[in-house]
């Protein structure tokens, strides 16, 4: 199964807040971080928002942090919102399918429970889980300056 490219980013906007702690941080310095778009960071941003995984304030002294512990972070809810209309195969998704086996295919439900599988094992990996320690992660990044992180 491939990920979308904004799901790929959600993750990476998550593990850099766990990284930095409570501190607020620009979106723009994430994009810079990583290296990508402030535009599809800020998109992303705002969704992680609205779902609840992040806190944002506006302004010149504003930015996201993460609202929840990394540990009540559950990466397979992340990812089932995330991906919410994305399937691996075109039959799996809701509307109009082109395929002329549609319907029919004994294909659909296996890749329907493979897909579930996939989901079912992130549903018991955290956040945390993903970062046993803060250390080898702010040094990639070159946040050595940022201490030890306080947990949520």
């Amino acid at each position: 199964m491939q990920l979308t490219a904004f799901s790929d980013y959600a993750l990476r906007i998550l593990m850099y807040l766990a990284i930095t702690g409570d501190r607020l941080v620009p979106t723009r310095e994430i994009a810079e971080q990583q290296g990508l778009s402030f535009d599809h960071i800020a998109k992303v941003a705002q969704f992680l928002a609205r779902q609840g995984y992040i806190e944002a304030s506006r302004g010149r002294s504003g930015g996201v942090r993460l609202a929840l512990s990394p540990a009540d972070i559950s990466i397979g809810e992340v990812l089932r919102r995330s991906e919410a209309g994305s399937a691996v195969v075109e039959c799996l998704r809701n509307g109009k399918v082109s395929c002329k086996l549609a319907g029919f295919c004994g294909l659909t439900p296996i890749l329907a429970d493979a897909t579930e599988a996939f989901f079912a094992t992130l549903d018991g990996r955290s956040l945390a889980d993903a970062l046993p320690s803060f250390i080898p992660h702010r040094a990639a990044l070159g946040l050595d300056h940022l201490g030890k992180v306080a947990a949520h």
